[in-house]
C-alpha cells in the first residue's frame, strides 16, 4: 500500500510536469503562428505597395570607340 502511494505521487508529478510542458509548447506555437501571419502580411503589403525607394543603377561607363577611319587603299601592282 505504501508503495502504491509513492508511485501515485510520482505519476501525479509527472503528469503535472507534462501539462506544464504542453502549455509552454502550445504558447510557443501560438507565438510562432502570429509571427508567421505578421510576416506574411508584411510581405503581401510590400508586394502591392512597395515602400522602399530604390536608387537607379548608374550606367556603366562606355568605352571609347575606335576611330571609324576608312581602310587604306592598297596600291595595285
Amino acid at each position: 500500500m505504501e508503495l502504491r502511494r509513492d508511485i501515485a505521487e510520482y505519476r501525479a508529478a509527472a503528469e503535472a510536469q507534462a501539462d506544464r510542458v504542453r502549455e509552454r509548447i502550445n504558447a510557443a506555437l501560438e507565438v510562432s503562428r502570429r509571427t508567421r501571419e505578421e510576416i506574411e502580411a508584411r510581405i503581401a503589403s510590400q508586394l502591392h505597395t512597395p515602400t522602399v525607394v530604390r536608387k537607379q543603377a548608374t550606367p556603366a561607363r562606355k568605352r571609347p570607340r575606335a576611330s571609324s577611319r576608312t581602310p587604306r587603299a592598297t596600291s595595285e601592282k
